[in-house]
């Protein structure tokens, strides 16, 4: 294209100026008209905000004490034991196990220090009682006058509906309790209760560390009546008021489950911020002076004098730009040039100026785009071959398996008129169908566990159980939920330890399965060590490493592990997989490094 036929462009220097003229005068017209309402919804929403999250952290510390309790609840008329023990009478001879059922999980809860009294009354009249005021009692609880008086049997009470005195000590000692109550009755007529007297100290304790705002007060929301927290206590404070629903100047919503009121108050208007905690219809609730307005009025001061400084600013940047008109995109070329230069191939469409300038941009832009086109297909390239190799890896091992446990089914058939090939043959169905369950990679440990533990009933049977495989120990239970393993990573683990360790020394022997986390990484470890004759030093770093193929067709033990050992590395990285410590007749303990996270890596 030659030089008449280019695209006009235009002056920097006269836009700069343009520019800058209309900025200045619109930056002043927009902060005149709107910087008063926009300072006020600001300061409106981040308070309000503030109290929504202040009340979303305590009404969750305050919901797990309550669900504890629920739990209790559910639990005593939930366990066969303790319900039959209600509902029959309270039978002398089952009252001791009862008992201990009911000490052990009364102890091991949290909120165990706030049940001021936990009592379990039988059709029989017999009861039992526990709580931190159970030495206190200054009634008969063997007396149907006390146990039908007590708070919360009502036909219309529900649990956490009040706050009453404590019925079962001396008035003169008596503190206030939150009755839960549970009715529990069979078709013959037989009712057994469960009474629960919860401590307020369950709610008010876990709101002493609750940060509000400066002139706001906290409430408690039961059974339709208001409850002032102050000082680790809830005093009533009265009938509910009548709340107007209120919307921010921002538009911006809370939380869906927030509510926004506004409300008057002992002559003060007020904002109401609730939060319901989800359950028995309680509630949070934080008020607000509505003279947070009268405070942004005088917070504008401040922005205003701030926003006359950037417009007298914007007249001296007015200048610098004219000097820079040039420098600066020269500047920005040179640095996005060295950014190349050092891998960073990023399109940076402000380089595309509409001058001369903007063409070197432009094809910086280009260059970038290309590069990284290339690469972006070099990386699918490696991530298909990697993906093809670990298929491959995965399906050595399926048939293997197969052939082993038909092999194992076939043996036992031989031997055996009946028993023990039902279980055989369900066990395997279940591996099979495992294998043939869809493409995930990973799973969670549990059902990791399941697979293996098919396997095992198979094994078992061939061997006439003379072996054994527990699960010694795992540190934490939730990890078999949260953390994730590849498919079939155990079981040729397990299938090494019986063919070559635990077989070939000719009598019985066990393996052991441990999880535990490294405490410097946080990585979960899953050992299993068999007592069988074990192997040197050499022999367990050679069946680490990749198997020649004369090798793969001679030994199952290299190809099992190794490819085991690979598939954890292509998922999770070299820095995870197996290691093996070993000795000669000390038997042999492989353990299996993961790492902890609930989605699969690389993917």
């Amino acid at each position: 294209m030659s030089e008449t036929q280019k695209p006009p462009r235009g002056s920097i220097q006269r836009r700069v100026i343009m520019l800058a003229l209309a900025f200045t005068l619109l930056a002043g017209l927009v902060i005149a008209v709107s910087g008063a309402n926009v300072v006020k919804a600001r300061l409106e929403s981040t308070a309000f905000r503030s109290a929504e999250y202040a009340l979303q952290t305590a009404a969750s510390a305050v919901r797990g004490g309550i669900d504890e309790v629920d739990a209790l609840a559910a639990w005593c008329s939930a366990d066969p034991s303790i319900r039959t023990w209600l509902l029959a009478g309270g039978a002398q001879s089952k009252s001791q196990n009862v008992y201990i059922t009911l000490s052990g999980k009364y102890s091991s809860m949290r909120a165990a220090p706030y049940l001021q009294h936990f009592i379990l009354f039988s059709a029989g009249g017999s009861y039992m009682s526990f709580g931190t005021y159970s030495s206190q009692v200054s009634v008969s609880l063997s007396d149907p006058g006390v146990r039908d008086a007590l708070p919360g049997f009502g036909e219309d009470e529900a649990p956490w509906g009040r706050i009453v005195p404590d019925p079962l000590v001396l008035a003169s000692r008596a503190a206030g309790s939150v009755p839960v109550a549970l009715t529990l009755s069979n078709t013959g007529g037989r009712t057994g209760r469960v009474y629960i007297g919860v401590s307020p100290a369950l709610i008010t304790d876990p709101l002493r560390n609750i940060t509000l705002a400066e002139g706001g007060r906290l409430y408690w929301m039961m059974g339709g009546a208001l409850y002032a927290v102050e000082g680790g206590t809830l005093t009533e404070a009265g009938p509910m008021p009548e709340l107007e629903e209120y919307v921010m100047r921002s538009g911006e919503p809370l939380s869906p489950d927030t509510g926004l009121f506004r409300t008057e108050r002992d002559g003060q208007s007020l904002f109401v911020i609730t939060y319901p905690l989800g359950a028995h219809g309680l509630y949070l609730a934080e008020t607000l002076p509505q003279a947070l307005e009268a405070s942004a009025t005088v917070s504008l001061l401040q922005p205003a004098a701030a926003s006359l400084l950037v417009i007298f600013a914007l007249g001296v940047a007015l200048a610098l730009m004219l000097h820079k008109q040039v420098a600066e995109p020269v500047v920005a070329l040179r640095r996005r040039i060295e950014r190349i230069s050092a891998g960073d191939f990023t399109v940076d469409p402000a380089l595309e100026w509409n001058n001369e300038l903007g063409d070197i941009g432009r094809g910086l832009n280009h260059v970038s785009r290309s590069i990284t086109a290339l690469m972006d297909k070099r990386i699918e390239d490696e991530k298909q071959k990697q993906d093809m190799e670990y298929r491959m890896l995965q399906n050595q091992i399926n048939p293997h398996f197969i052939y082993n446990a038909l092999n194992s089914i076939k043996w036992m058939a031989a031997i055996q008129h009946a028993p023990g090939i039902e279980e055989m043959v369900t066990a395997l169905s279940r591996l099979l169908k495992s294998v043939s369950k869809g493409n995930e990679r990973l799973v969670p440990l549990y059902e990791e566990f399941a697979l293996l533990n098919d396997y095992f009933t198979i094994e078992q049977y061939r061997y006439g159980g003379t072996i054994t495989l527990d699960v010694d120990y795992i540190e934490d239970e939730s990890l078999a939920r949260v953390c994730l393993i590849p498919r079939f990573t155990l079981q040729p683990l397990v299938e090494n330890a019986i063919f070559h360790g635990i077989e070939p020394k000719g009598r019985a022997g066990e393996i052991r399965l441990t999880v535990t986390r490294d405490p410097e990484s946080g990585d979960v470890l899953l050992r299993l060590h068999d007592d069988g004759v074990g192997m040197t030093a050499e022999q367990a770093a050679r069946a680490l490493s990749e198997p020649t193929p004369e090798e793969a067709a001679a030994k199952f033990r290299h190809v099992g592990l190794w490819n085991v050992h690979r598939r954890l590395q292509y998922i999770f990285g070299e820095a995870y997989g197996l290691s093996i410590d070993s000795a000669p007749g000390a038997g042999a303990t492989v353990t299996v490094r993961l790492p902890c996270r609930k989605e699969e890596a690389g993917e």
